[in-house]
């Protein structure tokens, strides 16, 4: 069976469970708990014991009345997402951290708004209860700090001072439970547990549990829930699959051990001991087409990426990263103003994904909610302990086919007059630089055009690499992204003396490597 990413398609429902997962092996197995790809929209014929959505850092800012849902910081593609939601007769929602862009209370009514209209009093239009499960990431907490938001937003209320008795009125973390209370009408704690149709879910909050004293704190993810599971992790069925989600990335796990946003590790080393626990994670706003989202070892972990905008892998191609990123931390302006490419914009994709669990498999479907396509081929897990060892990326990574260019497919180069970033520090100054232009790789099974590596070759064998992310790596193979020719542009200045030729190579996100493109200087 053959079909194509990204697009719906008519299925014949009745087909056998059975024979669903049988032929589904046809896609490809990854140790542990198998995650197989089929065609995005594709599933077995019966009705899931449960369905949840899933979404994480939705940023909201405000009511979108008037405002177009492509537009920064309303509430409208969270309302989209969940009509879409409740179309598919979810039993709950998951949101997995930053809910509220600036930790301010008017924003997260405006997420409760979006909710209650789609869900008036918790409930789907058959009646059918439809559960809350939503947690608080930095933003909701520390948030009101970010650019001194609070204080410059209402600074008539409070002029001079940072804090004041006008913070009750406006800051979430000023009574981070009682406003929860109020918003949501549910109780507060920092780590909470949901039974939805005999499935357990496990939220925990972004909480460090001090006062407003405390700018960054760090919270303390994994302590509740080490205490939580010592107490009753042995009365968990292990044979059923259980949920927990916490806004930060659980380290060492999804994406890798270069994710920004890792927690400190507790929470990785408490789930190893339960094979069948699923942890959500957001924070990163990496892509859902990075199959490095999911992850498997001694459990299962998920990044959730984002419901705003799309995440940069910052840290993977230190010290300068990506010549259309930026790099990250103390590197940042030094590397950057180097640079005369511009800054990739994610705002346009905004991912969500809805999961479905059956008595002996879990099919999660990847989709994009401004575009309303899939982004990818469903993961098919089938629950099963019989396989010895774990998924783990080394394995999945080999099994994998690197993107290649289109036959045909040649470089363009020319000179040209560029600017450099302006960052801190470093005016924009005009440069001499090369820009190459080449057509997009194409996707093949199991992998699809991540970044490109761009090699320029000088005299004496010496050599300087660059890399760009892949336009449109972030949308579904079928938008006009994703098969756009490819720009790079590097000021002469940073290229070996005497370059020679360019060579460029196609990866996917496991950094495997199609045959290059070479074009003569």
């Amino acid at each position: 069976m053959t079909v194509e990413s990204g697009k719906e398609i008519s299925v014949d429902m009745n087909i056998s469970r059975r024979f669903f997962i049988g032929g589904a092996t046809a896609f490809g197995a990854f140790g542990g708990n198998r995650f197989l790809e089929a065609f995005g929209g594709v599933a077995p014929a019966k009705k899931p014991n449960l369905k949840f959505g899933v979404v994480s850092d939705i940023h909201i800012t405000c009511v979108g009345a008037d405002q177009k849902m492509e537009s920064w910081g309303n509430n409208l593609t969270f309302r989209h997402t969940l009509e879409w939601f409740r179309d598919q007769g979810v039993d709950a929602v998951m949101v997995v951290g930053d809910m509220a862009d600036n930790g301010m209370v008017e924003q997260l009514q405006a997420v409760a708004q979006a909710w209650y209209a789609v869900f008036p009093d918790d409930k789907a239009p058959d009646g059918r209860k439809v559960e809350k499960l939503f947690v608080y990431g930095n933003h909701d907490y520390h948030g009101y700090l970010y650019s001194d938001h609070a204080a410059k937003r209402h600074a008539k209320e409070a002029p001079g001072t940072e804090f004041g008795a006008w913070s009750r009125d406006h800051v979430l973390r000023s009574d981070i439970g009682g406003w929860w209370k109020k918003i949501f009408n549910e109780d507060y704690s920092r780590l909470y547990c949901k039974t939805i149709k005999g499935y357990t879910f496990l939220g925990q909050h972004w909480d460090d549990g001090k006062g407003m004293e405390t700018k960054y704190g760090n919270c303390p993810f994994g302590v509740e829930l080490k205490s939580y599971l010592d107490a009753n992790g042995k009365s968990l069925d292990p044979k059923k699959p259980f949920f927990y989600f916490q806004h930060p990335h659980p380290k060492n796990t999804c994406y890798g051990p270069w994710a920004w946003g890792r927690d400190s590790g507790l929470v990785t080393q408490t789930l190893s001991s339960y094979a069948n626990a699923i942890a959500f994670s957001g924070h990163s706003h990496y892509t859902l087409t990075d199959e490095r989202s999911l992850w498997q070892g001694a459990f299962t972990s998920v990044g959730t990426s984002s419901l705003r905008y799309t995440g940069m892998p910052y840290n993977q191609r230190l010290p300068f990263g990506y010549e259309n990123t930026t790099t990250e931390g103390k590197v940042t302006a030094e590397a950057d103003a180097k640079k005369v490419m511009a800054k990739f914009n994610g705002g346009d994709c905004r991912q969500g994904m809805v999961w479905n669990i059956y008595d002996d498999c879990i099919v999660v479907q990847r989709r994009e909610f401004l575009n309303n396509v899939f982004l990818g081929p469903d993961w098919v897990m089938p629950l099963t302990t019989a396989e010895a060892k774990p998924f783990d990326f080394t394995s999945r990574a080999k099994k994998a086919r690197a993107p290649e260019f289109p036959q045909g497919a040649k470089v363009v180069l020319r000179k040209l007059k560029a600017k450099t970033r302006r960052t801190t520090g470093h005016d924009s100054v005009e440069k001499d630089a090369y820009e190459l232009k080449f057509p997009a790789a194409l996707a093949v099974t199991g992998a699809r055009p991540y970044e490109y590596e761009v090699v320029a070759h000088g005299a004496e064998g010496r050599t300087e690499s660059f890399h760009i992310i892949a336009e449109g790596f972030n949308h579904a193979l079928s938008h006009r992204k994703a098969t756009a020719d490819m720009v790079c542009r590097v000021a002469l200045d940073r290229l070996p003396a005497g370059t020679t030729h360019f060579t460029v190579v196609p990866m996917d996100c496991w950094w495997n490597k199609g045959a290059a493109l070479k074009v003569e200087c």
